[in-house]
């Protein structure tokens, strides 16, 4: 390409276009994609809860009962106090437990939540398989994950996935959803948010321009670092910070999956 079209008055003019918002939607918009495929008054399960945010807000919209299940003890206590503080103890429990073996009944949930944990599940099939035992006939899993744009990285998997303890493979998007089907889980709806939650993000709170500062600030001071917070602390820190430029660039591709 020749200079004079490289710097250009038409080159200026596309800049000042991308500078204009597309409005995208933001992460809470999963729960508006989840609304058709949530029974009023049913049972939800949240695997993965966390700190058990979206459990209130579902249980609380859909006047219905909710458990949450995380591993992580840090993760319990917050949920539980999340809970407390919404005056929903008499409708929401909150345990520590993994997706692989769910203490629920079998065929006692109406909608399984599942958002930002598949990524990480050392055993996927088992834990698709506990989600189909306890989803009632009829009932619904909602779950949010990300695939890859291409194939597997070795060195990603070894600079990012690994340090967050994510399974790279479960990241493959033709083997989810063969998982998916082994299961008897049906896709009824299939959306792929791409770039549009980090768009909102960035617009509204430069997340990713702040983990980008980070980033290069880590990797300056990599020695201090190490020495003051250790090598895995250095690692996991720069996976991590990693994570939201790459769902922004596309290589990492944020999708919803509503199955039955």
């Amino acid at each position: 390409m020749e200079m004079d079209q490289i710097y250009s008055e038409g080159s200026r003019r596309l800049f000042e276009e991308l500078d204009v918002s597309l409005d995208p939607p933001g992460p809470d918009s999963l729960f508006e994609v989840a609304a058709p495929f949530l029974e009023p008054g049913g049972h939800i399960l949240d695997v993965g809860c966390r700190d058990a945010r979206h459990l209130v807000t579902l249980v609380e919209r859909h006047a219905g009962t909710g458990s949450g299940v995380d591993p992580v003890p840090w993760h319990v206590e917050r949920a539980r106090l999340a809970v407390r503080e919404a005056g929903l103890e008499d409708r929401i429990t909150v345990r520590r437990g993994v997706a692989e073996d769910l203490a629920e009944a079998s065929g006692s949930v109406d909608t399984v939540w599942c958002r930002d944990v598949v990524e990480v599940l050392p055993d996927l099939d088992g834990a698709l398989a506990e989600m189909r035992r306890v989803l009632r006939p009829g009932g619904h899993v909602v779950i949010y994950t990300n695939v890859l744009n291409g194939p597997l990285d070795p060195v990603e998997t070894r600079d990012i996935h690994e340090p967050l303890g994510n399974v790279a493979g479960n990241l493959v998007e033709e083997d989810l959803e063969a998982a998916f089907a082994r299961h008897d889980l049906r896709i009824v709806r299939r959306d792929v948010v791409g770039t549009r939650w980090r768009e909102f993000i960035e617009e509204h709170e430069q997340w990713v321009s702040r983990d980008l500062l980070r980033l290069a600030r880590l990797r300056r001071t990599r020695d201090r670092v190490i020495e003051r917070h250790g090598a895995d602390a250095f690692r996991t820190a720069q996976a991590s910070l990693q994570w939201g430029v790459n769902q922004l660039l596309g290589r990492f591709v944020p999708m919803i999956y509503v199955l039955r």
